[in-house]
Protein backbone atom coordinates (compact mmCIF):
# COMPACT_ATOMS: atom_id res chain seq x y z
CA UNK A 1 0.00 0.00 0.00
CA UNK A 2 2.85 2.38 0.84
CA UNK A 3 4.21 2.18 -2.69
CA UNK A 4 0.87 3.30 -4.08
CA UNK A 5 0.77 6.26 -1.67
CA UNK A 6 4.29 7.25 -2.68
CA UNK A 7 3.42 6.89 -6.35
CA UNK A 8 0.31 9.03 -5.88
CA UNK A 9 2.32 11.74 -4.12
CA UNK A 10 4.99 11.72 -6.83
CA UNK A 11 2.32 11.86 -9.54
CA UNK A 12 0.64 14.82 -7.82
CA UNK A 13 3.95 16.68 -7.47
CA UNK A 14 4.83 15.97 -11.11
CA UNK A 15 1.41 17.19 -12.25
CA UNK A 16 1.69 20.44 -10.27
CA UNK A 17 5.21 21.04 -11.60
CA UNK A 18 4.28 20.39 -15.23
CA UNK A 19 1.18 22.56 -14.89
CA UNK A 20 3.08 25.42 -13.27
CA UNK A 21 6.23 25.26 -15.42
CA UNK A 22 4.73 24.40 -18.81
CA UNK A 23 0.95 24.53 -19.09
CA UNK A 24 -0.01 27.73 -17.28
CA UNK A 25 2.90 29.96 -18.44
CA UNK A 26 2.73 28.87 -22.09
CA UNK A 27 -0.76 27.71 -22.93
CA UNK A 28 -2.79 30.35 -21.11
CA UNK A 29 -2.90 34.03 -22.01
CA UNK A 30 -5.72 35.93 -20.38
CA UNK A 31 -7.13 39.19 -21.71
CA UNK A 32 -8.12 41.13 -18.62
CA UNK A 33 -10.67 43.63 -19.95
CA UNK A 34 -12.01 46.40 -17.73
CA UNK A 35 -13.11 50.03 -17.70
CA UNK A 36 -11.56 52.54 -15.31
CA UNK A 37 -13.63 55.59 -14.38
CA UNK A 38 -11.32 58.42 -13.36
CA UNK A 39 -11.81 61.68 -11.50
CA UNK A 40 -9.17 63.56 -13.47
CA UNK A 41 -9.89 62.59 -17.05
CA UNK A 42 -11.19 64.62 -20.01
CA UNK A 43 -14.62 63.15 -20.94
CA UNK A 44 -13.89 63.98 -24.58
CA UNK A 45 -11.29 61.19 -24.39
CA UNK A 46 -13.78 58.64 -23.06
CA UNK A 47 -13.38 55.24 -24.67
CA UNK A 48 -9.61 55.45 -25.13
CA UNK A 49 -8.35 51.85 -25.16
CA UNK A 50 -5.00 50.98 -23.58
CA UNK A 51 -3.20 47.62 -23.67
CA UNK A 52 -0.65 46.86 -20.93
CA UNK A 53 2.24 44.44 -21.50
CA UNK A 54 4.28 43.83 -18.37
CA UNK A 55 7.08 41.57 -17.16
CA UNK A 56 7.60 39.56 -20.33
CA UNK A 57 10.91 38.13 -19.01
CA UNK A 58 11.70 36.66 -22.42
CA UNK A 59 14.19 33.82 -22.53
CA UNK A 60 15.78 31.73 -25.25
CA UNK A 61 14.50 28.78 -27.20
CA UNK A 62 11.68 28.18 -29.69
CA UNK A 63 9.04 28.01 -26.95
CA UNK A 64 9.97 31.55 -25.85
CA UNK A 65 9.89 32.85 -29.43
CA UNK A 66 6.40 31.42 -29.77
CA UNK A 67 5.31 32.96 -26.45
CA UNK A 68 6.48 36.48 -27.31
CA UNK A 69 4.99 36.37 -30.82
CA UNK A 70 1.70 35.26 -29.26
CA UNK A 71 1.76 38.20 -26.84
CA UNK A 72 2.30 40.65 -29.70
CA UNK A 73 -0.50 39.10 -31.74
CA UNK A 74 -2.90 39.20 -28.78
CA UNK A 75 -2.14 42.87 -28.11
CA UNK A 76 -2.65 43.84 -31.75
CA UNK A 77 -5.92 41.90 -31.94
CA UNK A 78 -7.41 44.34 -29.41
CA UNK A 79 -6.85 47.24 -31.85
CA UNK A 80 -5.65 49.52 -29.04
CA UNK A 81 -5.22 53.27 -29.12
CA UNK A 82 -2.07 52.99 -26.99
CA UNK A 83 0.23 50.13 -25.98
CA UNK A 84 2.21 50.52 -22.75
CA UNK A 85 5.24 48.34 -21.97
CA UNK A 86 5.80 48.26 -18.22
CA UNK A 87 9.34 46.88 -17.93
CA UNK A 88 11.27 43.67 -17.18
CA UNK A 89 11.73 42.48 -20.74
CA UNK A 90 14.38 39.88 -19.77
CA UNK A 91 15.76 38.27 -16.60
CA UNK A 92 18.96 39.56 -15.05
CA UNK A 93 21.30 38.59 -12.24
CA UNK A 94 21.44 35.00 -11.01
CA UNK A 95 18.18 34.37 -12.90
CA UNK A 96 19.90 35.44 -16.11
CA UNK A 97 18.40 34.34 -19.38
CA UNK A 98 17.54 36.45 -22.34
CA UNK A 99 16.20 36.51 -25.82
CA UNK A 100 18.40 38.03 -28.50
CA UNK A 101 17.90 41.80 -28.41
CA UNK A 102 17.63 41.90 -32.20
CA UNK A 103 14.95 39.25 -32.13
CA UNK A 104 13.02 40.92 -29.33
CA UNK A 105 13.09 44.32 -31.04
CA UNK A 106 11.84 42.68 -34.24
CA UNK A 107 8.91 41.15 -32.37
CA UNK A 108 8.09 44.36 -30.48
CA UNK A 109 8.35 46.34 -33.71
CA UNK A 110 5.24 44.44 -34.76
CA UNK A 111 3.16 46.06 -32.01
CA UNK A 112 0.54 48.35 -33.53
CA UNK A 113 -1.41 51.08 -31.74
CA UNK A 114 -3.17 54.14 -33.12
CA UNK A 115 -1.23 56.62 -30.97
CA UNK A 116 1.96 54.66 -30.44
CA UNK A 117 3.88 52.34 -28.12
CA UNK A 118 5.41 53.71 -24.91
CA UNK A 119 7.76 51.98 -22.48
CA UNK A 120 9.47 52.19 -19.12
CA UNK A 121 12.27 50.08 -17.64
CA UNK A 122 12.13 47.50 -14.85
CA UNK A 123 14.62 46.26 -12.30
CA UNK A 124 15.70 43.22 -14.34
CA UNK A 125 16.41 45.47 -17.32
CA UNK A 126 18.88 47.44 -15.22
CA UNK A 127 20.45 44.29 -13.75
CA UNK A 128 20.86 42.76 -17.21
CA UNK A 129 22.10 45.76 -19.22
CA UNK A 130 20.08 48.94 -19.34
CA UNK A 131 21.93 50.26 -22.38
CA UNK A 132 21.07 47.19 -24.44
CA UNK A 133 17.43 47.34 -23.36
CA UNK A 134 17.22 51.03 -24.27
CA UNK A 135 18.58 50.25 -27.72
CA UNK A 136 16.20 47.31 -28.13
CA UNK A 137 13.20 49.50 -27.34
CA UNK A 138 14.44 52.24 -29.66
CA UNK A 139 14.88 49.72 -32.48
CA UNK A 140 11.31 48.56 -31.78
CA UNK A 141 10.03 52.15 -32.27
CA UNK A 142 8.82 52.35 -28.66
CA UNK A 143 9.01 55.73 -26.91
CA UNK A 144 11.05 55.18 -23.73
CA UNK A 145 10.06 57.33 -20.76
CA UNK A 146 12.62 57.80 -17.99
CA UNK A 147 11.63 60.63 -15.66
CA UNK A 148 9.93 62.24 -18.64
CA UNK A 149 6.61 62.55 -20.42
CA UNK A 150 5.17 62.71 -23.90
CA UNK A 151 2.16 64.66 -25.16
CA UNK A 152 -0.23 62.66 -27.35
CA UNK A 153 -2.67 64.57 -29.56
CA UNK A 154 -5.95 63.10 -30.77
CA UNK A 155 -8.96 64.57 -32.62
CA UNK A 156 -10.79 64.56 -29.26
CA UNK A 157 -8.08 66.31 -27.28
CA UNK A 158 -4.62 65.83 -25.83
CA UNK A 159 -3.39 63.52 -23.10
CA UNK A 160 0.02 62.83 -21.60
CA UNK A 161 1.97 59.68 -20.80
CA UNK A 162 4.57 60.11 -18.05
CA UNK A 163 7.00 57.52 -16.71
CA UNK A 164 9.68 57.32 -14.06
CA UNK A 165 12.92 55.36 -14.11
CA UNK A 166 12.73 52.03 -12.31
CA UNK A 167 12.26 52.96 -8.62
CA UNK A 168 14.11 49.86 -7.40
CA UNK A 169 17.41 50.14 -9.29
CA UNK A 170 17.58 53.72 -10.59
CA UNK A 171 17.08 57.30 -9.45
CA UNK A 172 13.61 58.59 -10.15
CA UNK A 173 12.27 62.13 -9.95
CA UNK A 174 8.72 63.44 -10.22
CA UNK A 175 9.53 67.05 -11.09
CA UNK A 176 11.00 66.36 -14.56
CA UNK A 177 8.53 63.52 -15.07
CA UNK A 178 5.58 65.91 -14.91
CA UNK A 179 7.38 68.99 -16.28
CA UNK A 180 5.37 70.92 -18.84
CA UNK A 181 2.11 69.08 -18.24
CA UNK A 182 -0.73 71.60 -17.85
CA UNK A 183 -2.75 71.53 -14.65
CA UNK A 184 -5.86 69.42 -15.05
CA UNK A 185 -4.52 67.48 -18.07
CA UNK A 186 -5.33 63.80 -18.57
CA UNK A 187 -2.21 61.87 -17.57
CA UNK A 188 -1.33 58.18 -17.64
CA UNK A 189 1.58 57.58 -15.27
CA UNK A 190 3.86 54.54 -15.59
CA UNK A 191 5.94 53.10 -12.74
CA UNK A 192 7.33 49.58 -12.90
CA UNK A 193 6.90 48.92 -9.17
CA UNK A 194 3.60 49.85 -7.49
CA UNK A 195 5.38 50.56 -4.18
CA UNK A 196 5.50 54.24 -5.17
CA UNK A 197 1.70 54.53 -5.08
CA UNK A 198 1.56 56.51 -1.84
CA UNK A 199 3.90 59.21 -3.18
CA UNK A 200 2.48 59.65 -6.69
CA UNK A 201 1.47 63.26 -7.43
CA UNK A 202 -2.23 63.97 -7.94
CA UNK A 203 -1.34 65.23 -11.42
CA UNK A 204 -1.57 61.57 -12.48
CA UNK A 205 -5.05 60.60 -13.63
CA UNK A 206 -4.19 56.91 -13.37
CA UNK A 207 -1.07 54.84 -12.64
CA UNK A 208 -0.11 51.59 -14.38
CA UNK A 209 2.42 49.20 -12.84
CA UNK A 210 3.67 45.62 -13.01
CA UNK A 211 6.59 43.97 -11.17
CA UNK A 212 4.51 41.83 -8.79
CA UNK A 213 3.58 39.09 -11.31
CA UNK A 214 0.34 38.96 -9.33
CA UNK A 215 2.26 36.83 -6.85
CA UNK A 216 3.21 34.38 -9.64
CA UNK A 217 2.30 31.43 -7.42
CA UNK A 218 -1.07 31.71 -5.72
CA UNK A 219 -2.60 29.01 -3.59
CA UNK A 220 -6.33 28.68 -2.97
CA UNK A 221 -7.31 30.12 0.44
CA UNK A 222 -3.69 31.20 1.12
CA UNK A 223 -3.15 33.79 -1.61
CA UNK A 224 0.11 34.72 -3.28
CA UNK A 225 3.44 33.03 -2.54
CA UNK A 226 5.21 36.40 -2.63
CA UNK A 227 3.99 39.90 -3.41
CA UNK A 228 7.26 41.64 -4.41
CA UNK A 229 5.90 44.64 -2.49
CA UNK A 230 7.75 46.58 0.18
CA UNK A 231 4.98 49.05 0.93
CA UNK A 232 1.21 49.06 1.03
CA UNK A 233 -0.15 48.80 -2.50
CA UNK A 234 -1.91 46.00 -4.40
CA UNK A 235 -0.51 42.76 -5.86
CA UNK A 236 -2.79 42.87 -8.91
CA UNK A 237 -5.87 44.69 -10.09
CA UNK A 238 -7.23 48.06 -9.02
CA UNK A 239 -6.58 50.15 -5.95
CA UNK A 240 -8.39 53.45 -5.40
CA UNK A 241 -7.19 55.39 -2.39
CA UNK A 242 -6.46 58.99 -1.39
CA UNK A 243 -7.97 60.31 -4.65
CA UNK A 244 -5.57 58.15 -6.67
CA UNK A 245 -6.11 55.13 -8.90
CA UNK A 246 -3.57 52.43 -9.74
CA UNK A 247 -3.90 49.30 -11.84
CA UNK A 248 -1.28 46.58 -11.35
CA UNK A 249 -0.91 43.95 -14.07
CA UNK A 250 -0.02 40.42 -13.04
CA UNK A 251 2.20 40.31 -16.11
CA UNK A 252 3.31 37.60 -18.49
CA UNK A 253 6.56 35.92 -17.50
CA UNK A 254 8.41 34.42 -14.55
CA UNK A 255 11.50 35.18 -12.49
CA UNK A 256 13.21 33.43 -9.59
CA UNK A 257 10.95 30.38 -9.71
CA UNK A 258 10.30 29.46 -13.37
CA UNK A 259 6.60 28.72 -12.96
CA UNK A 260 3.18 30.29 -12.59
CA UNK A 261 0.52 28.57 -10.54
CA UNK A 262 -3.11 29.73 -10.28
CA UNK A 263 -1.87 33.08 -11.60
CA UNK A 264 -2.21 32.98 -15.35
CA UNK A 265 -0.28 35.42 -17.56
CA UNK A 266 -2.31 38.37 -18.82
CA UNK A 267 -2.36 41.34 -21.08
CA UNK A 268 -4.61 44.04 -19.67
CA UNK A 269 -7.07 45.81 -21.95
CA UNK A 270 -8.28 48.97 -20.25
CA UNK A 271 -10.85 51.50 -21.41
CA UNK A 272 -10.59 54.92 -19.77
CA UNK A 273 -13.54 57.17 -18.94
CA UNK A 274 -14.30 60.21 -16.81
CA UNK A 275 -16.04 59.32 -13.56
CA UNK A 276 -18.30 62.34 -13.31
CA UNK A 277 -18.49 64.09 -16.67
CA UNK A 278 -19.85 67.62 -16.61
CA UNK A 279 -23.54 67.75 -17.57
CA UNK A 280 -24.33 68.98 -21.05
CA UNK A 281 -25.18 72.65 -21.25
CA UNK A 282 -28.91 73.35 -21.49
CA UNK A 283 -30.11 75.46 -24.35
CA UNK A 284 -32.03 78.52 -23.18
CA UNK A 285 -34.57 80.54 -25.09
Amino acid sequence: MKIFIKAAILAAVAFVWIWGAVVEPYYFLDRERLTLSLDRWNPKLDGLKVVLISDVHAGYGPHENWRVKRIVAAANAEKPDVILLLGDYVNGGIYYHKMSMDRMSAYFRGLKAKYGVYAILGNHDTIYNVGKIRKMLGDANAVLLENSNRKVSTPNGDFYIAGIADPITQSYYYKPTFAGIPKGASVMFLAHAPDVFREIPLAASVTFSGHTHGGQIRMPYFGEFTSNLKYDAVVSGILEKDSKTIYVSRGLGTSRIPMRLFCRPEISVITLRAKNPAPAAQKTE
